[in-house]
C-alpha cells in the first residue's frame, strides 16, 4: 500500500529546513512505562505542549513501498524535555513501514490498527490527550520525570518497541516537534488530508457510492494517486 507515501514526503519536505536530532530506536532505553494513562495535576506539571494556546498536530502514516520509512528511529525538531521551560506547541509523527498489505479492507483494518497504537503508550510522567477529531495531541510533562531525565528518545523508543509488536509491521519513525518556527498550519493540513484518504479508502472497501459525482470524497480520491483506481477496481466487483 502506498496511498499516504505523499503524505510522508510532503511532511518531511515541510521540517527540511529545521535542524532535527536523530536517536535511533534502543529497546533497552525506551521510557518508564505504565499500564494505564495517568492524571498530572498542574501542581505537577513542568509544562504543556501543543495545549489550545498553542498550535499542534498529530497522524500516522502507513506504507508498504521498501525503505520509505527507514531505519526505526526518533527525530527531535526543536527542544527537547529537559531544555523547556513553558508552553510551546507540538506535533507527534509517526511512518510506520509494514510488509505488502494490499489496498482493500485488510490494508484499512490494518491502517486504523496501527493509528490506535498511540492509545496504549503510556509513559510515566508524559500525560497524553489526543483528538481524533481535530488530529491535534496536548502532553502535560511531570517535574519529577524531567528531573528524572525523560526525554523524546526515550519517549520515542517506547512508541516504536510498542508499534513494532504490531504483526508485519517492520521500521517505524517517531517525529516530535517542539520548534516554534515550524509550519504547524500545513502540518495540520497534511493531517486532515490524511484522515481523508483514510476515510476515502474505508468508503472504496465498503462500496458505500458507487457513483463518484455524489461521493463527498471525489476530490481526494481525485488527488491521491491510487485512490481513484482503486475506486474503479472496486466498482468493476
Amino acid at each position: 500500500m502506498d496511498i499516504q507515501d505523499q503524505i510522508i514526503r510532503d511532511t518531511r519536505s515541510l521540517l527540511q529546513q529545521i535542524p532535527a536530532a536523530c536517536f535511533p530506536y534502543n529497546a533497552q532505553d525506551c521510557a518508564p512505562a505504565r499500564k494505564d494513562s495517568q492524571v498530572l495535576l498542574l501542581k505537577e506539571t513542568a509544562f504543556e505542549l501543543g495545549g489550545r494556546e498553542k498550535k499542534s498536530a498529530a497522524y500516522t502514516c502507513v506504507s508498504s513501498t521498501p525503505g520509505i520509512v527507514g531505519e526505526s528511529k526518533t527525530l527531535l525538531y526543536g527542544p527537547d524535555l529537559g531544555q523547556i521551560r513553558g508552553p510551546l506547541s507540538y506535533a507527534r509523527i509517526t511512518f510506520a513501514e509494514t510488509e505488502e498489505i494490499g489496498e482493500d479492507d485488510r490494508a484499512y483494518h490494518i491502517c486504523k490498527d496501527i493509528d490506535l497504537i498511540k492509545y496504549s503508550v503510556y509513559p510515566e510522567g508524559f500525560m497524553v490527550r489526543a483528538s481524533s477529531m481535530e488530529e491535534r495531541e496536548q502532553v502535560r510533562v511531570g517535574k519529577k520525570a524531567v528531573k528524572e531525565g525523560l526525554s523524546f528518545a526515550r519517549v520515542g523508543s517506547l512508541y516504536i518497541n510498542k508499534y513494532l509488536e504490531y504483526p508485519g509491521v517492520k521500521a517505524v519513525q517517531v517525529l516530535f516537534i517542539t520548534e516554534e518556527s515550524a509550519d504547524f498550519l500545513s502540518l495540520k493540513r497534511l493531517a486532515e488530508k490524511n484522515k481523508m484518504i483514510t476515510k476515502a479508502l474505508n468508503k472504496i472497501m465498503e462500496k458505500a457510492d458507487k457513483e463518484c459525482s455524489t461521493c463527498g470524497l471525489k476530490e481526494i480520491c481525485d488527488e491521491v494517486e491510487g485512490l481513484r483506481k482503486l475506486h474503479f477496481q472496486n466498482r468493476k466487483r
